[in-house]
C-alpha cells in the first residue's frame, strides 16, 4: 500500500514538473525576443506626438465651444494629454492618448460661464504607434463616457465654483498689487 502511494505522489511531481516547465519556456523565449523599450515616453517622443495630436484634436476643442456658445450641453475638454504606451506586435510603440473634461449644461445655473456640471465625464482616444520615427494614427479618435451620477455633478458645479473665485481673487490681488507697486515706483 504505501509503495502505490509513493508512485502515485511521484507521478503527481513528475506531472507538476512538466506543467511548470513547458509553459515557462516558451513565455522566456517570447519575452526575451524581441528588446523592450520604456513603458515611459521621453520628452523628445512626447513633444513630436503633441505636434501631432494638437492638429487631431483641435477640431474637437472647436465643436465643443461652439455647442458652449449655442447654449448646449458640451464637454469641457482639458488642454492635457495622458498618455498610455504600450506595445504592440514586433516591439512596436503604441500610444492611447486621452483627452478628458466634464459635462456641462450652460443651461442650468451654475459656475459662470460654464452651467451646472452633468456628472458626466468623457474622455477622447486617439490611438498612434510608432513607424519609421513618424506617428501614425492607428485607429480613429473615439469618444468613451463615464457617469457619475447628480450627486458628483453637484459636486463638480461646487468645485468650478470655486475654482472660478478663487481665479477672481488672483486677478484682484495682482491688479492691486500692481497699483500698489506703481504707486510706491517698485516696478
Amino acid at each position: 500500500m504505501a509503495r502505490a502511494n509513493h508512485k502515485i505522489a511521484a507521478a503527481a511531481l513528475l506531472a507538476a514538473a512538466f506543467f511548470c516547465t513547458f509553459p515557462a519556456r516558451g513565455a522566456l523565449a517570447v519575452s526575451m525576443r524581441y528588446s523592450r523599450e520604456q513603458k515611459d515616453l521621453s520628452p523628445a517622443l512626447r513633444e513630436s506626438l503633441d505636434d501631432k495630436l494638437s492638429n487631431a484634436s483641435q477640431p474637437y476643442f472647436s465643436s465643443e465651444e461652439e455647442k458652449k456658445a449655442k447654449h448646449q450641453k458640451y464637454i469641457d475638454l482639458q488642454q492635457k494629454f495622458e498618455y498610455l504606451p504600450n506595445y504592440g506586435p514586433r516591439g512596436r510603440l503604441v500610444v492611447s492618448c486621452k483627452l478628458g473634461g466634464a459635462e456641462y449644461d450652460p443651461s442650468r445655473p451654475g459656475a459662470p460661464g460654464k452651467g451646472a456640471a452633468t456628472g458626466k465625464l468623457s474622455y477622447l482616444v486617439f490611438t498612434y504607434a510608432r513607424e519609421n520615427n513618424d506617428w501614425v494614427e492607428i485607429a480613429k479618435p473615439k469618444w468613451e463616457h463615464q457617469d457619475l451620477g447628480a450627486a458628483a455633478g453637484r459636486k463638480m458645479t461646487a468645485s468650478a465654483e470655486r475654482a472660478e473665485k478663487a481665479k477672481a481673487a488672483r486677478a484682484r490681488a495682482a491688479e492691486m498689487q500692481k497699483a500698489l507697486d506703481q504707486k510706491t515706483g517698485n516696478n
